[in-house]
């Protein structure tokens, strides 16, 4: 591979469909040892959610994926419909933790702008009551309290305006990637 190849030449191609291909050894090894969970609600690998994750992220564009498992036995018809029933719960799961903290996120930016707001407020009430301008001093008490409440703004606009976006960005490519096709291959 060489560095700063496409997406498109990193990954196989099939027909129309862009392959994100996992070879396991055995269908446990898709899952997290320490989760005592069912098998189709356990909690995927962490490298192996990483790489699907990883993976689709690159082929962002892209809009035909599918994701192969690679095993040596796939003889086990339920296994087909288990592993992909996995997979899709799992990644479904991600994408409502991901709206969730979405939605903290913007909880938090409009309490933070009430806060940011009453501060400007009381910023800007006091730089009127310096409004003096006799001597340096309070021309600098009155400038830095003007500066210091517009500063305070800073954090809560942060939020409201940017913050949300990737954990947005995330919600959808997880939704993505549980209604991606799965399919099971036999290993060779």
């Amino acid at each position: 591979m060489k560095p700063g190849a496409p997406a498109q030449e990193i990954y196989r191609r099939e027909g129309g469909w862009h392959l994100v291909e996992l070879t396991l050894d055995q269908p446990a090894q898709l899952f997290n040892s320490l989760d005592p969970a069912p098998f189709r609600q356990r909690d995927l690998d962490p490298d192996a959610a990483g790489y699907i994750v990883d993976a689709v992220r690159e082929l962002h564009g892209h809009v035909d994926i599918k994701l192969v498992v690679h095993l040596p036995d796939i003889s086990d018809q339920r296994l087909h419909g288990q592993v992909a029933e996995a997979i899709a719960h799992y990644f479904r799961y991600q994408a409502q933790a991901a709206r969730l903290k979405v939605r903290n996120t913007l909880r938090l930016g409009r309490a933070s702008l009430v806060v940011g707001l009453l501060f400007l407020a009381a910023c800007v009430a006091g730089a009127q009551l310096i409004f003096t301008h006799d001597n340096v001093l309070s021309d600098l008490l009155h400038e830095g309290l003007l500066i210091v409440g517009w500063v305070a703004m800073w954090r809560p606009l942060e939020i409201l305006l940017y913050d949300w976006w990737p954990l947005m960005r995330d919600a959808q490519l997880y939704e993505r990637i549980a209604s991606m096709p799965v399919e099971l291959r036999e290993r060779r």
